[in-house]
């Protein structure tokens, strides 16, 4: 069976009939065997996903994501797995509960065969891992896969799932979906009723204000319809035409220091997307990468220190959070969590009460004022980096390499945006470009909706 079927094939066709969920399992199970090599996953629940889907398949309502093999991501608790968050000291220790994103997924009939590698604690940007071993990309071998949903990324890349979720606090689900030529979405934090659009219980957070569950796959009509069932809205359909849609071109900060072979990638997209009638706004949003970084650097690091511990004590750890992370091996992740405790509760006020507003209102300036329906630049700065770059870990410049990697992913994560990362170029040498999309909060749908009709412009699925 071909590896690269859609999410929305492979459902519909098990609902149909057409497709047994037990075949489909055991083709997805013998592809995640055959490429042990990238240690895209930690733990492989065969028995369990069998018999799952083998008693789907004896049911007449088997739901809209029918035997859909997923894999998630080692910060999301599934009941009866460990959920390591990429560390070696909770690797053997199963959680109760199943979180509450993933409970949706599987009542609408998706088995959860595996749990994805990742950046330790979910805090870096490239897949390596100390502890629990390197994430590897599946196609660019020298290359990093990019973080910190490694493995989720890589997972569906190498074609072993068609979708797999991630989480996304500053740019873990766009940056990898980048590097590996995948498209990866984040939703709005809220929905329109001031409810968490996807639901973050069970999730182990890194900044609570901040993180979310993402989606990575390769067609985007597959993150409509995974979406419509986290978030309970529509799925989105396509946009009739782009023609007369208005996008913002950010030069400052999402335009600057670009990789030469990045920048031409991406400038062609922008022709492209010209000749089809799409409205490019020259605008700039005023000092929008200096004030991400006064307030997300706050949020994140005291966030982090203060909800880890709970998050342990909720799920009923054995091992509290100072033992936690006296057992951290990744040597970047012990520098931020060093620097982490130096953030004390003045400066983690004075981000959520000036810093986060002022980015929020202008991001609201830039898309009134300008009458965008969105903003579009390259999702990462960078191709994938090779992996010396950032050996040995913690060298002086890793946290300017991390700094510059997550520029143009961070910045909407602090006020709540929608975005995808679509992967619409590639450099010269073959090597993916990502070029991310952001509407206004909440205009979700519209954004999915611009993507799937951008997509097919440029021949994709």
């Amino acid at each position: 069976m071909n590896a690269r079927r859609t999410a929305y094939q492979i459902t519909r066709a098990i609902r149909q009939g057409q497709r047994r969920a037990g075949d489909e399992m055991r083709a997805a199970l013998l592809r995640a065997q055959q490429q042990q090599a990238i240690n895209s996953l930690t733990w492989l629940d065969e028995t369990g996903a069998l018999a799952q889907a083998d008693a789907l398949d004896a049911r007449q309502d088997r739901g809209v994501l029918a035997g859909l093999p997923l894999v998630v991501k080692d910060n999301i608790d599934v009941a009866g797995l460990p959920t390591s968050l990429g560390t070696a000291r909770l690797a053997s220790e199963p959680v109760p509960q199943t979180a509450q994103v993933i409970q949706r997924l599987q009542a609408a009939g998706a088995i959860v065969m595996a749990k994805a590698g990742m950046h330790e604690l979910a805090s870096g940007t490239s897949g390596l891992n100390a502890a629990r071993g390197d994430v590897l990309h599946p196609f660019l071998p020298e290359h990093v896969p990019g973080g910190s949903s490694s493995g989720s990324a890589a997972a569906v890349a190498a074609g072993i799932v068609p979708l797999a979720i991630g989480t996304d606090t500053g740019a873990s689900v766009r940056l990898p979906a980048s590097f590996c030529g995948l498209v990866g979405f984040r939703p709005s934090l809220f929905n329109n009723r001031s409810e968490r659009r996807y639901p973050t219980a069970g999730i182990a957070p890194i900044s609570i204000s901040r993180d979310t569950a993402g989606l990575l796959a390769h067609s985007v009509r597959d993150i409509c319809l995974v979406d419509s069932v986290i978030s309970g809205e529509a799925e989105a359909p396509p946009r009739p035409s782009l023609a007369g849609m208005r996008l913002g071109v950010p030069r400052q900060h999402f335009w600057q220091h670009l990789d030469p072979a990045v920048e031409t990638a991406a400038k062609q997209v922008l022709q492209q997307l010209a000749a089809a009638g799409v409205i490019l706004v020259e605008a700039d949003i005023e000092q929008a990468g200096k004030l991400a970084v006064n307030a997300g650097y706050p949020l994140a690091s005291y966030e982090m220190l203060r909800d880890l511990p709970e998050y342990l004590r909720r799920r009923g750890s054995q091992i509290d959070f100072s033992a936690l992370r006296a057992s951290i091996r990744s040597p970047d992740v012990i520098a931020l969590l060093d620097d982490a405790a130096t953030v004390d509760k003045q400066a983690y006020d004075q981000a959520c009460r000036h810093w986060k507003p002022l980015l929020a209102a202008r991001y609201q300036d830039y898309f009134h004022r300008h009458c965008l329906e969105g903003i579009i630049f390259p999702s990462v700065p960078l191709p994938p980096p090779k992996t010396p770059a950032f050996q040995p870990p913690g060298a002086p410049h890793a946290n300017d390499l991390f700094r510059r990697l997550i520029a143009n992913c961070e910045p909407a994560t602090i006020v709540g945006l929608p975005c995808i990362s679509l992967p619409l170029a590639r450099t010269a040498a073959g090597i993916p470009v990502g070029i991310e999309l952001q509407f206004n909060v909440g205009q979700d749908l519209a954004l999915l909706s611009a993507a799937l009709t951008m997509h097919a412009l440029f021949g994709r699925a």
